[in-house]
């Protein structure tokens, strides 16, 4: 029986874990490992509220590991050194770890551990826990392509969950690195959901049953979107439940619901799907964690307000959907999309601030943050990703008021100052001689001002493919 450390990463979980179940197909002695690297602690995009829900996932991980026998071994410090002197300090003839390319610096730093193991005769063997195609040029991310892949292998059965796993040697000691404090970061001020395996498959059994009838309706109405959307997102950013389970499931699900039910099911489904095809895109083109798609774009001579920025971090903006938005963010690390997208057109374009600032701010404080989703997110919004679009969308923080808050309660829960304001006046309180924030700019004015310098520029790309603007 040869030993495998079995290292973790953003894979928290015992159900459908291909990394897992080859260990245990060839009855390895397993010894899971999680290493917790500085770099990621200290990045600035990390927060201390996703890396809290992180712990709470470890700790899922630890009581499951303790159920079935084994236990979990946590390090601090440099991956690319830590694993391979893990991997001699136990004896082991290899490490297991399914892929995660999330950021170029996961992927450089997995090919150190690999090279470094291969150097002192000790197997690296990675696995794809995600339908994502290895990296390959536009082939691997156009829809004609991605589209089959993905429901394929989706659609395979997944990897059993363990009943019972071998021992850990007691003589392998694992470092007790549980608390914020532990790391050395900050004292958490969110509300962080609960974490863990057993809650994602809750949560996923709960939209379905409950939820799903209600799913499209609801993601343009703040208060509707904060009842019926999954949130499944922190869940699926740990891998406490994986694509396919939950794939597999909205598939049976569809089988035994109504034509309604089956097309909030389908929509639902399209948003799973358009998360992994921004993991495929920026797995080919890791330059857009921090550039644009459309490099003329970070020419631009944007604005470097450092008040209208902090303005908008804070809620402060005179706007009172943006500014409800943003604390809302900022107090519960959540928010619903189309907010996600009403805030971040403000930030590009009304207030013509450069994407990576509002980027880092929301994968600072949203529990379910990812780079490849919010990045390519961010990139859209600000209209700098797209070759096959020549024009901008830009949301309106008055009048969106009457779709994504018609009653006001989003605003009201989120600016105190304005719960006594009717829901007439709440969109643009300084109309109607309200003490409020004044605005910071002028949506209408900054809007033409900010497309009189963008459009020009969107115009000299031309679709170099028909599904370029995909």
């Amino acid at each position: 029986m040869r030993t495998v450390i079995l290292w973790f990463r953003r894979d928290l979980r015992l159900s459908d874990h291909p990394a897992l179940a080859a260990a245990l197909a060839e009855q390895a002695r397993i010894v899971p490992l999680f290493v917790f690297d500085p770099h990621l602690l200290q990045h600035p995009e990390t927060g201390s509220g996703r890396v809290q829900f992180m712990l709470g996932c470890l700790e899922s991980l630890r009581k499951n590991l303790g159920v079935l026998g084994s236990r979990l071994i946590c390090r601090l410090g440099d991956q690319s050194l830590v694993v391979p002197a893990f991997a001699q300090e136990v004896g082991a003839a290899a490490v297991y770890w399914n892929v995660d390319s999330e950021r170029a610096w996961r992927t450089a730093t997995d090919g150190r551990v690999a090279d470094t193991l291969q150097q002192r005769g000790i197997e690296a063997r990675t696995f794809e826990a995600e339908a994502l195609l290895t990296a390959g040029g536009p082939e691997t991310y156009t829809l004609k392509y991605f589209i089959p892949h993905w429901h394929r292998v989706l659609s395979l059965r997944s990897s059993p969950r363990p009943t019972v796993l071998p021992p850990v040697d007691e003589q392998i000691i694992d470092t007790p690195l549980r608390t914020l404090a532990d790391l050395g970061l900050p004292p958490c001020d969110q509300m962080v959901p609960t974490a863990g395996e057993r809650e994602a498959h809750q949560l996923l059994e709960e939209f379905l049953q409950e939820k799903a009838a209600h799913y499209l309706k609801s993601l343009s109405v703040a208060e509707d979107a904060t009842c019926y959307t999954s949130r499944l997102g922190p869940h699926l950013k740990f891998g406490t439940i994986s694509m396919r389970t939950v794939y597999q499931r909205v598939q049976a699900r569809s089988q035994q619901v109504d034509s309604w039910q089956r097309r909030n099911l389908a929509g639902f489904q399209s948003r799973l799907f358009w998360r992994d095809h921004f993991a495929q895109k920026l797995r080919n083109l890791p330059r857009c964690e921090h550039e644009s798609y459309l490099q003329d774009f970070d020419a631009v001579p944007w604005s470097n307000r450092a008040d209208h920025y902090a303005a908008w971090c804070t809620g402060q903006t005179g706007y009172p959907l943006v500014d409800a938005a943003m604390r809302c963010l900022n107090h519960t690390g959540w928010l619903p999309f189309r907010l996600r997208a009403l805030c971040a057109t403000f930030h590009c374009i009304d207030l013509l601030l450069p994407w990576q600032g509002g980027a880092r701010h929301f994968m600072q404080k949203l529990i379910d943050a990812d780079v490849a989703v919010d990045h390519w997110q961010w990139q859209s919004h600000a209209g700098v990703s797209n070759r096959g679009r020549n024009w901008f969308r830009v949301y309106n923080p008055v009048d969106g008021v009457a779709k994504i808050d018609p009653a006001g309660t989003f605003i009201r829960r989120w600016v105190p100052e304005l719960t006594g304001v009717s829901r007439e006046q709440l969109a643009a309180p300084w109309r109607h001689g309200i003490a409020y924030l004044p605005p910071l700019v002028d949506h209408a004015e900054a809007r033409a001002r900010a497309l009189a310098l963008l459009e020009p520029i969107k115009r000299r790309y031309a679709p170099t493919d028909m599904l370029d603007a995909q």
